[in-house]
């Protein structure tokens, strides 16, 4: 394991120092150390000052995910060093951190593509997030008021909030915006700061330049991007594609031929991706789900000529493991159900855990596979985790009753989390019942 995270974190020293020229500003927490945690950890990382916690899902083998390195690394700056002075704003550590991340790997790859290539990624999970979030959770700033912080944990904050930061970027051109960027650290360094404060600092740094708009200044959405909600107001056509090209096409060309009859199917799609990267794998798995959406599933037939031509089910990078599970799941492919399983209880990061679980209930075959594994190791995952999967699961279930039963739509948001919490409690036990008198 030791060696495994030695080479899979080699480039740790570099993140650091592009970190630094990027905001002009030296690494302010003296030391940088790395701590693998055990697999239950729920999280990929946690920017701890002078030491990251990261999750053992990061061994890919090839470096590929280390980026979540560089996102730790950022938060350096944009969280420990600059600071939401409340979770409602947490944006301002996430959104800006996502930004300097992106900027750090397209340094480290000496291209300045991979920085959009990285937002087109995020753009897909944050889609994800806002098809199953309430409308007041898709906001920047939050009212979280009395609710469980816990509960509001999405990729808003993270990928909306960092397309705030390109908009403003695109707006007021990349040297104006880097100024700007290494203004605000020194401004705010050592103390914390309000998405107000952020609004109100970014227009007079620019009050009066001549080489910003001015109309540009005066008339950008501020009041839409902090308190509106769903999908930014930019779209992710604005993002160069150059990258992602090849890996959206061979997803149309897979979707087409799942179309077809079978009777004239013939030959799968033959493009040989043996050297595409990591990343592009992941991005043409991404372009798949988002082909999938709105129609039928793909046929258990070519589940089995992309595991066939591809091997996705075996392999050890979690990232492409997680994608091409979520598409089988959803055709219910019984076949792929030992896999999902040793995936979704060996390791216990969120990102993963809670979509596949969810992915496992909605489907009839299942439903009880997802019910029977969470019972079965709910004391391996970490307690938050434990806590959000039973909400999903009984949140799924109070769902589907309440649709049955009088068709009403968002009831579930009104539900205080307690009440929630001690009703999935109950459901579980009950499935836990159900099972036990089956077995005997």
């Amino acid at each position: 394991l030791l060696d495994a995270c030695e080479f899979e974190f080699s480039q740790t020293e570099s993140f650091l120092q592009i970190a630094e020229e990027i905001t002009d500003m030296p690494y302010q927490w003296t030391r940088y150390d790395l701590l693998c945690l055990p697999p239950s950890f729920p999280y990929g990382g946690m920017e701890n000052p002078c030491l990251t916690f990261v999750t053992p899902t990061l061994l890919a083998g090839d470096r590929s995910l280390a980026t979540v390195v560089a996102h730790e690394i950022a938060h350096s700056w944009t969280g420990n060093l600059v600071t939401n002075r409340t979770w409602s704003h947490f944006w301002l550590n996430e959104g800006w951190t996502k930004w300097l991340e992106r900027k750090i790997v397209s340094k480290i790859h000496n291209d300045d593509r991979f920085f959009d290539f990285g937002a087109i990624g995020g753009w897909k999970e944050l889609q994800d997030d806002m098809a199953i979030l309430p409308a007041a959770a898709t906001r920047l700033v939050l009212d979280l008021g009395d609710s469980d912080p816990d509960e509001s944990y999405s990729r808003v904050p993270y990928e909306k909030g960092f397309n705030l930061l390109c908009d403003l970027e695109r707006m007021i051109g990349s040297d104006n915006f880097l100024s700007f960027t290494r203004a605000y650290l020194k401004k705010f360094a050592s103390i914390t700061v309000t998405s107000e404060e952020f609004h109100h600092f970014f227009n007079s740094h620019f009050e009066g330049s001549t080489a910003v708009s001015q109309v540009a200044l005066k008339h950008f959405h501020w009041e839409q991007w902090l308190y509106g909600e769903g999908m930014p107001l930019c779209c992710d056509s604005k993002f160069d594609r150059t990258l992602s090209r090849d890996a959206e096409a061979l997803a149309k060309e897979w979707i087409a031929y799942d179309e077809k009859d079978e009777s004239v199917k013939g030959k799968p799609p033959s493009v040989n991706i043996s050297e595409w990267t990591s990343p592009q794998k992941v991005c043409f798995l991404d372009a798949m789900m988002v082909g999938l959406q709105n129609r039928e599933p793909l046929n258990l037939s070519t589940i089995k000529a992309m595991k066939d031509l591809y091997g996705f089910h075996e392999t050890k990078n979690c990232e492409i493991l997680y994608r091409f599970c979520m598409i089988s799941v959803s055709a219910s492919d019984e076949d792929l159900y030992p896999v999902v399983i040793r995936f979704i209880t060996t390791q216990g990061r969120m990102k993963y855990i809670r979509p596949l679980y969810r992915a496992l209930f909605a489907t009839e075959k299942g439903r009880e596979i997802a019910i029977q594994e969470f019972l079965k190791h709910k004391d391996f995952y970490h307690p938050i985790a434990a806590k959000m999967l039973a909400v999903d699961l009984g949140a799924t279930t109070y769902a589907r009753n309440i649709s049955i039963e009088d068709g009403k739509d968002g009831a579930l948001s009104n539900i205080p989390f307690q009440t929630l919490f001690i009703g999935t409690v109950a459901i579980v036990s009950i499935g836990a019942f159900v099972l036990a008198r089956r077995k005997k």
